[in-house]
């Protein structure tokens, strides 16, 4: 099964076979900033599954709070950040789970940087928690 997510107008997007190797929740304050949210649902796919990109992308490289590079790939239209590469892993491709525009999606499986979550969030409880990223 390929999946597509999209940017918010439709010109960024990237298919991918099949479902994620992992996905979770993370609450560190960069990605509540890089989402505008209070925390980052995303996905993690080999990098082989990855079926199209296709669109024009703008690309930020940022420091996570463990101290690896991760580079975002923004919609220049609409400033959507649809998917990332990072450091960590250089085989896997990550892209947010909410721009496939699936609400049937399982729930994560996990939830990194605890420690700067909201205090209203509620987290699955089938979710491991951990208070920073291992």
């Amino acid at each position: 099964m390929d999946r597509t997510a999209r940017c918010s107008c439709g010109q960024l997007s990237v298919t991918v076979r099949g479902d994620p190797t992992m996905h979770g929740i993370c609450s560190c304050i960069e990605c509540q900033r890089l989402t505008g949210s209070s925390f980052y649902h995303h996905g993690y796919w080999a990098k082989s599954t990855v079926r199209q990109i296709t669109g024009e992308s703008t690309t930020w490289r940022r420091i996570s709070e463990a101290g690896r590079w991760v580079d975002n790939y923004f919609c220049p239209v609409c400033g959507t950040g649809l998917y990332s590469l990072a450091e960590f892993d250089s085989d896997l491709i990550c892209v947010s789970i909410g721009s496939f525009g699936d609400p049937s999606f399982p729930a994560p499986q996990y939830s990194i940087w605890q420690r700067h979550k909201h205090a209203w969030v509620q987290i699955p409880a089938t979710c491991e928690a951990m208070d920073t990223q291992p």
